[in-house]
Protein backbone atom coordinates (compact mmCIF):
# COMPACT_ATOMS: atom_id res chain seq x y z
CA UNK A 1 0.00 0.00 0.00
CA UNK A 2 1.43 3.39 -0.96
CA UNK A 3 0.00 6.72 0.04
CA UNK A 4 0.95 10.30 -0.66
CA UNK A 5 0.82 12.63 2.31
CA UNK A 6 1.43 16.36 2.56
CA UNK A 7 4.02 15.77 5.29
CA UNK A 8 5.91 12.97 3.53
CA UNK A 9 6.19 12.36 -0.21
CA UNK A 10 5.79 8.58 -0.05
CA UNK A 11 4.48 6.24 2.65
CA UNK A 12 4.64 2.49 2.16
CA UNK A 13 3.12 -0.21 4.39
CA UNK A 14 4.54 -3.72 4.08
CA UNK A 15 5.10 -6.91 6.04
CA UNK A 16 8.22 -6.83 8.20
CA UNK A 17 11.27 -8.89 7.33
CA UNK A 18 14.03 -10.19 9.58
CA UNK A 19 16.29 -7.34 8.39
CA UNK A 20 13.80 -4.85 9.94
CA UNK A 21 13.95 -6.24 13.47
CA UNK A 22 16.75 -4.00 14.79
CA UNK A 23 15.05 -0.88 13.41
CA UNK A 24 11.73 -1.94 14.94
CA UNK A 25 13.40 -2.64 18.30
CA UNK A 26 15.04 0.81 18.23
CA UNK A 27 11.65 2.50 17.70
CA UNK A 28 10.22 0.34 20.50
CA UNK A 29 13.01 1.41 22.88
CA UNK A 30 12.42 5.09 22.02
CA UNK A 31 8.69 4.70 22.61
CA UNK A 32 8.13 2.58 25.72
CA UNK A 33 9.41 2.28 29.29
CA UNK A 34 9.45 -1.52 29.16
CA UNK A 35 10.27 -2.29 25.53
CA UNK A 36 10.18 -5.61 23.77
CA UNK A 37 13.64 -6.74 22.68
CA UNK A 38 14.76 -7.47 19.14
CA UNK A 39 14.51 -11.20 19.88
CA UNK A 40 10.80 -10.83 20.73
CA UNK A 41 10.12 -9.13 17.40
CA UNK A 42 12.15 -11.77 15.55
CA UNK A 43 10.06 -14.52 17.17
CA UNK A 44 6.85 -12.78 16.05
CA UNK A 45 7.94 -13.17 12.43
CA UNK A 46 7.72 -16.95 12.75
CA UNK A 47 4.40 -17.30 14.57
CA UNK A 48 1.55 -18.43 12.31
CA UNK A 49 -0.98 -16.10 13.95
CA UNK A 50 1.27 -13.03 14.05
CA UNK A 51 2.03 -10.35 11.48
CA UNK A 52 4.21 -7.28 11.78
CA UNK A 53 3.39 -4.34 9.54
CA UNK A 54 6.05 -1.70 9.00
CA UNK A 55 5.59 1.79 7.66
CA UNK A 56 8.38 3.18 5.51
CA UNK A 57 8.88 6.69 4.26
CA UNK A 58 11.86 8.76 3.16
CA UNK A 59 13.89 7.84 6.24
CA UNK A 60 13.23 4.09 6.05
CA UNK A 61 11.30 2.07 8.63
CA UNK A 62 9.54 4.64 10.79
CA UNK A 63 6.91 2.61 12.62
CA UNK A 64 5.35 -0.79 13.08
CA UNK A 65 2.30 -2.68 14.33
CA UNK A 66 2.30 -6.23 15.68
CA UNK A 67 -1.05 -7.95 15.14
CA UNK A 68 -2.23 -11.35 16.26
CA UNK A 69 -4.98 -12.94 14.18
CA UNK A 70 -6.69 -15.40 16.49
CA UNK A 71 -10.02 -16.89 15.51
CA UNK A 72 -12.34 -14.10 14.43
CA UNK A 73 -10.36 -11.41 16.25
CA UNK A 74 -7.41 -9.25 15.27
CA UNK A 75 -5.52 -8.12 18.37
CA UNK A 76 -3.09 -5.21 18.04
CA UNK A 77 -0.36 -6.30 20.45
CA UNK A 78 2.05 -3.46 19.85
CA UNK A 79 2.24 -0.31 17.74
CA UNK A 80 4.65 2.62 17.64
CA UNK A 81 6.02 5.34 15.40
CA UNK A 82 9.51 6.78 15.80
CA UNK A 83 9.32 9.98 17.89
CA UNK A 84 10.85 12.12 15.12
CA UNK A 85 8.16 10.90 12.68
CA UNK A 86 5.06 11.39 14.80
CA UNK A 87 2.34 13.71 13.60
CA UNK A 88 2.82 12.80 9.94
CA UNK A 89 -0.05 10.33 9.59
CA UNK A 90 2.07 7.17 9.85
CA UNK A 91 0.09 5.64 12.73
CA UNK A 92 -3.10 6.31 10.77
CA UNK A 93 -1.66 4.38 7.82
CA UNK A 94 -0.67 1.47 10.08
CA UNK A 95 -4.08 1.20 11.75
CA UNK A 96 -5.80 1.47 8.36
CA UNK A 97 -3.64 -1.41 7.06
CA UNK A 98 -4.39 -3.53 10.13
CA UNK A 99 -8.14 -3.01 9.77
CA UNK A 100 -7.95 -3.79 6.05
CA UNK A 101 -6.08 -7.04 6.69
CA UNK A 102 -8.52 -7.99 9.46
CA UNK A 103 -11.43 -7.51 7.05
CA UNK A 104 -9.67 -9.56 4.34
CA UNK A 105 -9.16 -12.39 6.84
CA UNK A 106 -12.82 -12.31 7.85
CA UNK A 107 -12.27 -11.05 11.39
CA UNK A 108 -15.31 -9.70 13.22
CA UNK A 109 -13.37 -7.25 15.40
CA UNK A 110 -10.06 -5.55 16.11
CA UNK A 111 -9.07 -5.21 19.76
CA UNK A 112 -6.24 -3.39 21.53
CA UNK A 113 -5.19 -2.06 24.92
CA UNK A 114 -3.92 1.45 25.51
CA UNK A 115 -2.81 3.46 28.53
CA UNK A 116 -5.66 5.56 29.88
CA UNK A 117 -3.43 8.66 29.69
CA UNK A 118 -2.31 8.18 26.09
CA UNK A 119 -4.77 10.69 24.67
CA UNK A 120 -3.19 10.96 21.18
CA UNK A 121 -3.47 7.19 20.67
CA UNK A 122 -6.99 7.02 22.12
CA UNK A 123 -8.11 9.85 19.83
CA UNK A 124 -6.60 8.08 16.82
CA UNK A 125 -8.38 4.83 17.65
CA UNK A 126 -11.68 6.67 18.19
CA UNK A 127 -11.35 8.21 14.70
CA UNK A 128 -11.36 4.65 13.36
CA UNK A 129 -14.45 3.75 15.37
CA UNK A 130 -12.84 1.95 18.31
CA UNK A 131 -14.83 2.12 21.54
CA UNK A 132 -13.77 1.49 25.13
CA UNK A 133 -15.22 -1.88 26.18
CA UNK A 134 -13.30 -2.47 29.40
CA UNK A 135 -10.60 -1.38 31.81
CA UNK A 136 -7.62 -3.33 33.16
CA UNK A 137 -6.81 -1.61 36.42
CA UNK A 138 -3.14 -0.85 37.08
CA UNK A 139 -2.12 -2.87 34.04
CA UNK A 140 1.06 -0.94 33.33
CA UNK A 141 4.27 -0.95 35.35
CA UNK A 142 3.67 2.67 36.42
CA UNK A 143 0.27 1.72 37.85
CA UNK A 144 -1.74 3.31 35.05
CA UNK A 145 -4.93 1.62 33.89
CA UNK A 146 -5.23 0.06 30.46
CA UNK A 147 -8.31 0.71 28.35
CA UNK A 148 -9.53 -2.18 26.22
CA UNK A 149 -10.80 -0.79 22.93
CA UNK A 150 -12.64 -2.64 20.18
CA UNK A 151 -13.76 -1.94 16.66
CA UNK A 152 -16.44 -4.19 15.24
CA UNK A 153 -16.02 -4.98 11.55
Amino acid sequence: MRRRNTESPLIKIRTAKLKDVLKIAKIEKESFDRPWGADAFAMELFKKFSKIFVVECDSGVSGYAVVWFIGSEAYIANVAVAPRMRGKGLATCLIDAVIGEARERGCSSVVLEVKRGNKPAINLYKKFGFEVVGVREKMYSDGEDGLIMEKLL
